[in-house]
């Protein structure tokens, strides 16, 4: 019996939501694609819209891997109160990447997800109309509630894209003068290895399979066809203390974790802020602090993965929704996880730290996996091989020193693609032209999931930031 499972524990230790029957999500899903018809079929002709012009755009620019030569520029609210400041504190930043006017970014007015189409027309297509440089590289500066996530994952379709949102001006400034003085340096501080964490729970937690499916296949590719070293805390070795100590004596190049998020969803917003997306360690008994890595656990009197790129596979490590994207879909998601959109505090303790990351690759909301209660299943790797690939893409391209948003492309244009699948889905059932049958609904579930992934992996940092790894 196949089942599907959230990476995410709450703040008692217990699954986020009870595993659901596959088949039970799917039919869950195909009686939901009525009411979220006119939502996604919206998003459908917006991020369309965007992959097109993006084709075209994309044939004009020699190296889409420089951001000098594809435009970098960032987006900002135009009612934020310390707008004159950010920019003053970005011009660096945008001199470095060789934005047009550093004095003039793109300001985000206010818009729906819904109506941001026709931001995209006023003010970045009029671009090429106006014979301007069209950039594919944005920084969004600010927390949700200056620019939606929303807003996020469309222009991830159009180019590559970043937030940064930090607790004050001065981490700003500090990341800032952080991504200069690095791609400035003589040498990389990085080695050429690669950390990859990854607890097991048992047979019966999804974790097992993320270490099985997902992790040890990463760990083996990142060793033996890009020859990089690894360092692998798996199972029983990947503890707190494990964790933390390697983040001390090690200088690795990316690191990748597969882990439960915290989801404390039922503790007060401030605390939800503190904790959300805190990861999960290999433990026994009840959780406690000493199994959660979260914010605090970042020391700032000395280096922590200075230079390196993050990147975790659990629910909320990015950030949490007020409302979950997924309770529209099916029953057993609570329609409101708090009472406001935020940034999670470890990508922003990390980023902030003046010798940290320079870019940081997490999940919005609840990440789910196919996890299945007979691991011998012959039908696992099929499954799972095609969601597999946008995560291997992303650690092949930040690996092979690619910015950090351009790394994450195969991702973001499945979120296109996915949801015009769903909207032709839809349009063939109402027509009577579908015909439903255990295979296709499973298949129709796998791309809801994609979809999700697409959707909610984002880069914290600045998009055009890359790593420095030595020569072999």
């Amino acid at each position: 019996m196949r089942r599907i499972m959230a990476m995410g524990l709450n703040w008692h230790g217990e699954s986020l939501f009870a595993p659901v029957e596959e088949s039970a999500l799917s039919q869950a899903l195909i009686d939901a694609l009525a009411g979220n018809a006119e939502t996604v079929g919206a998003l459908t002709a917006a991020t369309a819209e965007a992959v097109s012009f993006k084709g075209e755009v994309e044939r004009t620019i020699t190296d889409l891997s420089d951001p000098r030569a594809a435009g970098w520029t960032f987006l900002i609210n135009s009612e934020d109160s310390q707008r004159n400041e950010i920019t003053e504190i970005l011009r660096p930043l945008a001199e470095h990447r060789g934005m047009d006017d550093p004095a003039e970014p793109l300001y985000y007015n206010g818009e729906d997800a819904d109506e941001f189409g026709d931001w995209l027309s006023d003010n970045y297509y009029a671009l090429e109309i106006e014979g301007q440089r069209v950039p594919q590289y944005f920084l969004i500066v600010g927390g949700p509630e200056q620019v939606p996530f929303r807003i996020q994952s469309i222009l991830a379709t159009l180019g590559n894209v970043g937030r940064v949102a930090f607790d004050s001006l001065t981490d700003l400034q500090t990341y800032v003068d952080k991504l200069i003085g690095l791609e400035a340096a003589p040498e990389p501080p990085v080695e050429r290895e690669v950390l990859l964490f990854a607890p097991d729970g048992g047979i019966s937690d999804p974790t097992h399979f993320s270490r099985l499916y997902m992790v040890q296949p990463l760990a083996e590719h990142i060793r033996d066809d890009l020859g990089f070293a690894t360092h692998t805390l798996i199972g029983e070795a990947a503890t707190k203390a494990a964790l933390a100590e390697a983040l001390r004596t090690h200088k690795p190049a990316l690191v990748y974790t597969a882990s439960h998020g915290l989801g404390a969803t039922d503790e007060p917003l401030d605390f939800q802020k503190q904790v959300n997306g805190a990861i999960c360690c290999q433990h026994t008994g009840p959780l406690g602090w000493d199994a959660l890595f979260s914010a605090a656990d970042v020391e700032f009197g000395k280096p922590v993965l200075e230079g390196a790129v993050f990147f975790q596979f659990a629910c909320f490590g990015y950030g949490t929704p007020a409302e979950s994207d997924y309770a529209h879909w099916f029953d057993g998601v609570p329609q409101q996880y708090t009472s406001e959109d935020f940034v999670a505090a470890l990508p922003k303790r990390l980023l902030a730290h003046p010798r940290g990351p320079v870019a940081f690759v997490g999940h919005l909301d609840t990440a789910f996996l196919h996890a299945f209660t007979d691991a011998d299943d012959p039908h696992i790797l099929d499954r799972w091989h095609p969601r597999m690939a946008p995560f291997r893409r992303a650690v092949d391209g930040l690996l092979g020193v690619e910015p950090s948003g351009r790394a994450m492309e195969m991702m973001n244009t499945r979120y296109g693609t996915c949801n015009a699948i769903i909207t032709n889905t839809y349009d063939r059932q109402k027509r009577g032209k579908l015909k439903w049958t255990a295979e296709r609904a499973a298949r129709f579930l796998d791309n809801w999931i994609v979809r999700s992934d697409a959707q909610n992996y984002m880069v914290f940092g600045d998009p055009g930031a890359h790593l420095r790894i030595p020569a072999p």
